[in-house]
């Protein structure tokens, strides 16, 4: 991490020979009090004894760190941009009995601790207390392929999807729409399926591509067998909810910062961390297991509902259904 922020230009090289001496190894610890704020949830003062920096030094690197990470996040954090990498993604889906699947989608609140009175009553949701809401898509090795957010805790899954641009991406982009998987049918021949989805829970709406369990299904049944296997697969992005809210004590115990951009910083300078570690991972023997409010009154901290068209929800309903029936079919 050091090296990357060196050469990227977002630590400069003082100008004075003393500082010029020492100036990797100070870096290097203001490095590791910047992941220990994140991992421990530790406030700036007590790295001071910790790595002999000032407490004001600490805390301005910090936002430094968190402003580099945001700035290279798409190096971290992306979709498949080209074929091979979404075969390397839908390959083990597909092990699983979900052909054309690129991903598991849900949504994480992180409790907002420092949440500004004027906004208490649009965060307060089903936790509780205030939160922070954001959605993500990760891929069957829990890596965190998108974030979206954030969005206040009273919003629910279904109007945050409406506005999601990687899922836009997923429903419009010719990579992902035109990209063909093949299925079994109830009879044992082959077919064939236009279109890549994600799997998520039943809070979300009926798209076809957005793929979830069948409600109040009987075990036994094939529409059982689907959504117990579905539910199974799904897991993998609750597990990284739960490994980055474990492993960034930050995530666990709240948001401190009463800016809301500041909250939006760390989420993602969190999970460009995570999969920085992923890629250090020697995958040949260790396999995973199973904003800030706009112009307006800043309800819709990203895209405003006005501007979503409805009319073909009915259309899109229908192909769900079709879609949904075949996944279980060939399962």
């Amino acid at each position: 991490l050091t090296d990357i922020l060196i050469v990227q230009g977002y630590v400069k090289e003082p100008r004075t020979f003393f500082r010029r001496r020492e100036f990797r190894e100070r870096t290097e610890l203001l490095v590791m009090s910047a992941l220990y704020v994140l991992g421990h949830g530790a406030g700036f003062r007590s790295c001071r004894a910790l790595c002999n920096i000032s407490t004001s030094e600490v805390r301005k690197f910090f936002h430094l760190f968190l402003d580099a990470l945001v700035a290279m996040q798409d190096n971290y954090i992306l979709l498949p941009s080209n074929m091979a990498a979404l075969r390397r993604v839908s390959r083990d889906y597909e092990e699983n009995g979900l052909p054309g699947c690129v991903g598991s989608m849900d949504v994480v609140h992180v409790k907002w601790s420092s949440c500004p009175m004027g906004d208490h009553n649009r965060a307060k949701g089903k936790e509780g207390y205030p939160t922070l809401a954001f959605q993500c898509i990760t891929d069957f090795n829990r890596r965190v392929q998108s974030v979206y957010g954030p969005h206040f805790g009273t919003r629910n899954d279904k109007d945050i999807v409406k506005h999601d641009i990687h899922v836009k991406k997923i429903q419009t982009d010719r990579l992902f729409t035109d990209t063909c998987w093949q299925f079994y049918a109830a009879d044992g021949s082959i077919c064939h399926e236009q279109g890549l989805y994600v799997v998520c829970d039943n809070g979300y709406l009926s798209w076809p591509t957005l793929i979830c369990p069948f409600t109040q299904a009987r075990e036994g049944t094939l529409e059982g067998y689907f959504s117990s296997n579905i539910e199974g697969v799904r897991k993998d992005v609750e597990c990284t909810f739960g490994i980055l809210k474990k492993r960034w004590r930050v995530l666990s115990h709240g948001f401190t910062y009463r800016d809301i951009k500041i909250c939006e910083k760390i989420f993602v300078t969190c999970c460009c961390l995570h999969n920085f570690l992923l890629d250090l991972m020697d995958r040949s023997t260790v396999r995973v297991g199973r904003g800030y409010p706009i112009v307006d009154d800043g309800m819709w901290l990203s895209g405003n509902s006005n501007n979503v068209d409805d009319s073909c929800d009915h259309a899109m309903s229908i192909k769900f259904g079709m879609r949904r029936d075949k996944l279980a079919k060939h399962f």
